[in-house]
């Protein structure tokens, strides 16, 4: 398969299209670094791009079979106004640049990332893909997120919005932010330490996205997430 991977700089990013390169796959990443730090390999191309703004970029999606689009600036920041309107433009306009680019009736898969901020603050309720959407910053943006990428079913695409819970693994993601305070013996438990920490390893969100590329029947969102967070949790922790 051909896959285009925007976000492609990122620790999902990487480790995707390694993990693709090694099945064999060819891989165009694009990313706002002038270069990718950590892959070289026959079968990959990199394009440095800003991806929020329409351009050559684009060109490459003309003949694909696949995109997965992960790109948006971290929430791992302080959300001053301008920093929120950073998450939320980087995430729009690049999903909206991508659609665009995507050819007409062509039967690609998209694979774009949302996250389970789309519920917001739901406390013990029970939730699914069919839940509605909170009311909070990150559920908005999820939300308009989610409806630029369900634009390209309009094209022949099949789309599917991948809502990630706190993604972790060795070496980066949420991880690399925590371990450090807790190094420096700093960390603990926010609050009660009862509050829902929606989560998914990196191994587990691989191999869910390689299960959409290989499951027609697969649209619509879907929960990238562990089924027991808190307990789950505690099991791979240990």
């Amino acid at each position: 398969m051909k896959i285009f991977i925007s976000g492609g700089t990122g620790f999902v990013g990487t480790n995707l299209a390694r993990y693709l390169l090694d099945k064999g796959h060819r891989v165009t990443a694009a990313g706002t670094s002038s270069i990718h730090h950590s892959i070289r390999h026959e079968n990959f191309y990199y394009i440095s791009a800003d991806t929020t703004e329409k351009g050559p970029w684009q060109e490459s999606l003309k003949d694909i079979d696949a995109l997965i689009n992960l790109a948006g600036r971290t929430i791992f920041n302080r959300w001053s106004e301008r920093y929120k309107k950073q998450i939320y433009n980087s995430r729009i306009l690049t999903t909206r640049n991508l659609v665009e680019a995507i050819p007409d009736d062509k039967e690609i898969v998209l694979c774009s990332t949302s996250a389970v901020g789309y519920y917001g603050n739901r406390a013990e309720e029970i939730l699914n893909e069919e839940a509605l959407p909170g009311n909070d910053f990150l559920a908005m943006v999820s939300v308009d997120w989610e409806k630029e990428a369900f634009l390209a079913e309009k094209k022949g695409a099949r789309v599917a919005a991948m809502r990630f819970g706190v993604v972790l693994g060795k070496d980066g993601g949420a991880l690399a932010k925590m371990i450090p305070a807790f190094k420096s013996f700093a960390g603990g438990p926010l609050g009660s330490g009862d509050q829902w920490f929606p989560w998914i390893h990196l191994d587990d969100l691989v191999s869910a996205v390689m299960f959409i590329f290989e499951n027609q029947a697969i649209k619509g969102p879907v929960n990238f997430c562990a089924a027991n967070p808190r307990e789950d949790l505690q099991v791979w922790w240990q």
